[in-house]
């Protein structure tokens, strides 16, 4: 498991042109474009949100991931949430895969499987 770690802003309109070139003096990494292939999920009647949780697929050069994030918490701006990733060897939902932990009741609840389709 992961931990994603978010800090979140809120920007005046008229300062962000000031903070885009102010974090261009910062200097930093600069990786080459690519190109993702996202797929996020969800059941008919919002299974996934109601339980505070949101799954996808991103693949990268032939290579993909399954992605469950569930309930974190959010203090301020900082918001953190437990990440479980699974690797694919290609873009298809395999719920069997995740960890226990990841569902409320410790198993894959029956018939969500079944359910969940891609939005």
């Amino acid at each position: 498991m992961a931990q994603e770690i978010e800090l979140k802003f809120i920007v005046n309109h008229d300062a962000v042109d000031a903070l885009r070139n102010h974090l261009h003096t910062l200097g930093g990494e600069h990786h080459a474009p690519s190109q993702l292939l996202n797929i996020y999920f969800e059941t008919p009647d919002n299974w996934l949100r109601r339980h505070d949780m949101g799954l996808r697929i991103r693949g990268e050069n032939g290579r993909y991931e399954m992605t469950m994030k569930i309930a974190g918490r959010v203090t301020g701006g900082l918001h953190q949430r437990p990440e479980y990733n699974v690797a694919l060897s290609e873009p298809v939902l395999d719920l069997t895969q995740l960890p226990a932990e990841v569902w409320p009741d410790g198993n894959l609840p029956a018939g969500l499987a079944s359910s969940v389709q891609p939005l």
